[in-house]
């Protein structure tokens, strides 16, 4: 009976020291994955005799982005409106940079509050010509998570090119 409380109480013993002089960590670790928001124009009327209209903006509402990657907007677009009745009667149309006047095609963004407000420009001489009727078209916003240009034109350099073939060659 003595030897079953002597050893109790070395197993006490010793489960009291590894308790006591434990030293234990916890490792705590989260990722954030890239996330972004980006706001593009809404359906737009156009008056008529309208020269230009703004479209709205695109803009960049939130984002977590990778080091070397941007979010790259691009938009395709027929460039007429076609008339709803007989769909040979067009208006043709350009969407543009606002503060810039020139055709948007596409804008890469970086971080949040980027934005690039739009501007629908139609030709006087073109609204001369339109038949009457209801005229419409649809705009594709194409987003996409690339590399920004600065990691690019990194990447294609002659130094980063050499090291790529010498580590590709062992």
């Amino acid at each position: 009976m003595r030897r079953k409380w002597f050893f109790a109480g070395i197993f006490f013993t010793v489960m009291l020291a590894n308790t006591v002089y434990a030293n234990n960590t916890t490792t705590v670790s989260y990722t954030v994955n890239p996330a972004y928001t980006v706001l593009i124009p809404v359906d737009t009327e156009v008056e008529f005799n309208q020269l230009s209209e703004s479209f709205g903006k695109i803009q960049v509402e939130k984002a977590q982005l990778d080091e070397g990657k941007c979010i790259e907007v691009s938009l395709s677009s027929d460039g007429v409106l076609k008339n709803k009745n007989n769909r040979s009667d067009v208006i043709p149309y350009q969407i543009l940079k606002t503060s810039e006047a020139t055709p948007f095609v596409s804008a890469r963004y970086h971080t949040a509050g980027e934005a690039t407000p739009l501007t629908i420009s139609i030709k006087q001489d073109d609204w001369n010509k339109a038949p009457s009727g209801d005229y419409s078209d649809t705009v594709t916003f194409t987003i996409s998570y690339v590399r920004s240009e600065e990691h690019t034109s990194e990447l294609q350099s002659l130094a980063y090119l050499v090291c790529r073939l010498l580590l590709e060659k062992k």
